[in-house]
């Protein structure tokens, strides 16, 4: 009998095999047009041209023997208050050319996020591209450390330039970086509260056990002063065990592990509870340190992001922080939900794929848990009209503020949470052929927590100051042109994946070898797109 079901077995998996090779999608091209050049990159000036870039579907996935099912979007739909079967991703369009002489002044806040390159690394671990509007540029960029070194207080500003690798020929690509603190080896006592779905939809890839290795992971790195509190949501919400203090550990490690997936997904009520249990602590000025598990799905209540992000702001009084974990993918996500809860509850969004990334996170990014050093980040530069001509900001597209309201510091602006540095990339179209004096001036201006007050920082660039890039400087253009091309930027246009390749500088770390394999595994996926 055992024979006659591993011949069986065998039988059918080459049926499989045999029907999967028959009806697999032809894979992308072997060859693809080289990179942008100065005759092939666009030129619009505005924003209508920008938003006119067509945001094509994801690429058919190469031909293997047993490919895992297409994850599919809801691209541009309004999740708000209707159900979410599907993946839910934004596409906030892509940032224009600005000229100089009309708009000097580019204002943004800071984001230390690096979710959507988690997300576009788990769709090519599955072999299909992330959907253009899944990638947000500025993610991919600060995935990787700019080479600017820790602040020695606060944040810190740092500006350069280069020739910009991927733009016609006499642009410069500028880099405003900032750099924070490192983490402090002593920290006050924090409230921390793991908010927790345990809806049905978090028992597709495993996400709720996913969830609880990274809770268990956080209490090991809390302090004995530290207190804990654990809510969970399904149908309804539920307070399973009241803030106490860590020392009593084992009795929340029991609950965490205890904890099994059932109900509808009332996401608002889980949130409201939450905050309901910090009251008493914000009141008392105690750091209070909530952390969502979640896929961003909801079904009941109120499940679309702007309803929820009421009781964010309405409750949080600033006083506390929120962190979204992000886990799954295949049946339905919700990215949008989950980046924006974050940046409205002045914390950070992760998203985690696989268990060396849950290992990844509790190694880093789970500090930020724990401690702040700023809050309400952002950035605006200034660029010289007199030796400008144009420029335009990579990513951050959903992260722009109005010039006015830089120095307006009852405004809620940006994060960079663990990241110990974050950077911005700029491409600049000088006014004539050879430029000198003044390119642009950055000011960063952020709430130092430790200071108690709001510090302003100012840098200057010259057009001198342009040189060759570090390799630092080197890898993050690289990936910004790639994330443009999984985007399906309008600027990216005859832009090619082998180009971006050409440009990496050699790996010398682990982030490295990891972008390259990536990058490597997107080429034969990517379809080259020129619309011009």
């Amino acid at each position: 009998m055992r024979i006659h079901t591993i011949v069986l077995w065998a039988l059918l998996w080459l049926l499989v095999s045999l029907l999967t090779t028959a009806c697999a999608a032809p894979a992308a091209p072997a060859s693809a047009p080289a990179a942008r050049s100065p005759a092939a990159a666009p030129q619009a000036d505005s924003a209508s041209s920008a938003q006119a870039a067509p945001r094509a579907q994801a690429a058919p996935r190469a031909n293997q023997s047993a490919p895992a099912p297409a994850p599919e979007s809801r691209g541009a739909a309004n999740p708000n208050n209707k159900r979410l079967p599907l993946q839910y991703f934004e596409d906030y369009g892509v940032n224009p050319f600005v000229d100089a002489d009309e708009d000097p002044l580019s204002t943004f806040a800071l984001d230390g996020d690096t979710a959507s390159y988690a997300v576009g690394r788990r769709y090519l671990r599955d072999g299909w591209l992330p959907p253009p509007e899944a990638v947000r540029i500025e993610d991919y960029v600060n995935a990787f450390e700019g080479g600017f070194g820790l602040a020695e207080e606060g944040l810190s500003l740092y500006l350069d330039a280069a020739p910009a690798p991927f733009a016609p020929e006499g642009y410069v690509l500028l880099r405003v970086g900032v750099a924070a603190q490192a983490f402090p080896l002593e920290r006050e006592p924090v409230s921390l509260i793991f908010i927790v779905d345990i809806s049905g939809s978090m028992d597709y890839d495993n996400r709720l056990e996913a969830a609880k290795r990274i809770m268990l992971g956080l209490l090991d790195q809390a302090m004995p002063a530290d207190r804990a509190a654990l809510v969970v949501y399904g149908s309804t919400a539920r307070l399973i065990v009241p803030l106490q203090d860590t020392e009593d550990a084992p009795q929340l490690e029991r609950a965490i592990r205890g904890l099994r997936t059932a109900g509808a997904t009332n996401a608002e009520a889980g949130i409201r509870l939450g905050y309901d249990i910090a009251a008493d602590d914000m009141m008392r000025g105690q750091k209070v340190r909530m952390v969502l598990f979640s896929d961003g799905v909801g079904n009941i209540g109120e499940t679309g992001p702007d309803a929820i992000l009421e009781v964010v702001d309405q409750a949080a009084q600033r006083q506390a922080t929120l962190t979204t974990v992000g886990v799954g993918i295949s049946g339905n996500y919700n990215d949008v939900m989950m980046e924006r809860l974050a940046n409205r509850g002045n914390g950070t969004y992760h998203y985690i794929e696989n268990t060396d990334e849950e290992i990844n996170f509790l190694a880093g990014p789970a500090q930020a848990v724990f401690h702040e050093t700023a809050r309400d980040a952002r950035i605006q530069v200034e660029f010289d009209p007199v030796t400008v001509r144009k420029y335009r900001l990579l990513g951050y597209e959903n992260r722009s503020k109005e010039d006015e309201s830089f120095r307006d510091d009852t405004e809620d602006f940006g994060e960079i949470g663990f990241r110990s540095n974050v950077t911005a990339l700029y491409e600049v179209r000088p006014l004539g052929d050879a430029p000198q004096g003044a390119m642009a001036t950055a000011r960063l201006r952020y709430r130092d927590l430790q200071l108690g007050e709001v510090v302003e920082r100012e840098a200057v660039i010259t057009w001198e100051e342009v040189q060759e890039p570090d390799r630092y400087f080197r890898r993050q253009a690289a990936v910004a042109e790639w994330a443009e091309l999984l985007g399906k930027s309008f600027y990216a246009q005859c832009g090619s994946v082998e180009a971006v390749l050409a440009a990496l500088p050699p790996a010398w770390d682990q982030a490295g070898r990891q972008l390259e394999h990536f990058v490597r595994r997107s080429e034969p996926l990517f379809e080259p797109f020129c619309t011009t």
